[in-house]
């Protein structure tokens, strides 16, 4: 027997080599248009800021849910017909994983949010009391979280997150 028949054992194609990618996990972020005063958010924060970076900003914006895969992921979406007075964007750590970990992450946060998005204020997570807190690869973001503080002040407080997101390339 070779190791190529011992697939069904081990519940996958045991040949088959998965592909670590830098890839990113994090959370949609949700303000009002009205706290933001940096024009270019997310060329300003990802210059300085190395640990986490910012995409896919949306000035009247709203969030939507994807489905893809048996997986809910929350994404945004710019808002044309209906002024929302809000704005959204990702805010995503990387990680060195496989595609299929990343799937793995988004399922567990897609049961910890009871099928549906998870929706908190960034002050619950920052203070220890979401239930993403326990999962280490949310863990950076306490300190990404708090960091944003100097780019929209009292963001902490202010702001709600949905998760998860990821961005697979």
């Amino acid at each position: 027997m070779d190791e190529g028949d011992l697939g069904w054992l081990y519940g996958r194609n045991s040949t088959r080599q998965e592909v670590i990618m830098s890839l990113y996990v994090g959370v949609r972020i949700e303000i009002s248009n009205r706290t933001l005063k940096i024009k270019d958010l997310a060329d300003t924060y990802n210059n300085t800021n190395s640990m986490a970076k910012i995409f896919d900003v949306h000035d009247n914006g709203r969030i939507a849910v994807e489905k893809s895969k048996d997986m809910l992921i929350a994404r945004g979406k710019q808002e044309d017909r209906v002024h929302t007075g809000l704005i959204n964007f990702s805010l995503m750590l990387p990680i060195e994983t496989t595609e299929k970990e990343i799937e793995r992450i988004v399922k567990i946060v897609n049961v910890l949010g009871n099928d549906r998005l998870i929706r908190e204020r960034v002050k619950t997570f920052v203070l220890g009391q979401s239930a993403l807190n326990k999962m280490p690869e949310f863990a950076g973001l306490t300190n990404v979280f708090k960091n944003m503080n100097s780019f929209i002040p009292n963001f902490t407080a202010i702001a709600w997150y949905y998760a998860p997101e990821v961005k697979f390339k």
